[in-house]
């Protein structure tokens, strides 16, 4: 017999859903496959049917975590035409993002939080490599190479606890004088 295709949306997504909510709670390590299909009322030949593996099914939960920001991030740069314009619109960015993480990361295992940290700057590369195109002038290094001094940078500045306590003109001005030095 033929095997179902397999459907977006259902109890697939449910189970994606049951999964990010424990992964992030608990950690990786510390969730089963039984804890997720116990919330969702489901057997362990319905999770085999929709995922090859636990970590198959991470992945997924990673996926649908970054698919949103990865969007968003990706059309503030092209349409930011300033560096003024752009890091307005990035410390918008960040703040909706960080209201979102608070709200889900309350009991958030470490492993995940770091995990997720490294993931954002993986998923925003593509876009600061893009925009290191557009504004570099007189630098002359690899694009690779300053698009990772540009994010670690930024990541640098946005988590100090100097940056936390500035105005909202302030974390802009530092924000693009840091941009002007790399670029």
């Amino acid at each position: 017999m033929a095997k179902k295709a397999i459907l977006e949306g259902g109890k697939r997504d449910e189970i994606i859903y049951v999964a990010m909510q424990l992964f992030f709670e608990k950690g990786y390590e510390a969730t089963s496959v039984r804890m997720i299909l116990d919330k969702v009322n489901g057997e362990v030949g319905m999770f085999y049917h929709y995922f090859k593996s636990k970590d198959e099914l991470f992945q997924k939960v990673v996926e649908r975590f970054f698919a949103d920001y990865r969007q968003q991030f990706s059309s503030i740069i092209e349409e930011a035409v300033t560096k003024e314009e752009f890091f307005e619109r990035l410390l918008e960015h960040y703040e909706e993002g960080m209201r979102k993480f608070h709200g889900i990361s309350g009991n958030m295992h470490w492993t995940i939080q770091y995990a997720m940290s490294a993931r954002t700057i993986e998923e925003m590369k593509p876009s600061i490599i893009k925009l290191v195109d557009k504004w570099r002038k007189r630098c002359t290094e690899p694009v690779d190479i300053v698009a990772g001094q540009v994010l670690y940078g930024i990541s640098a500045t946005l988590h100090s606890e100097s940056f936390q306590v500035m105005s909202k003109d302030e974390k802009k001005q530092v924000l693009i004088d840091l941009a002007n030095r790399l670029l």
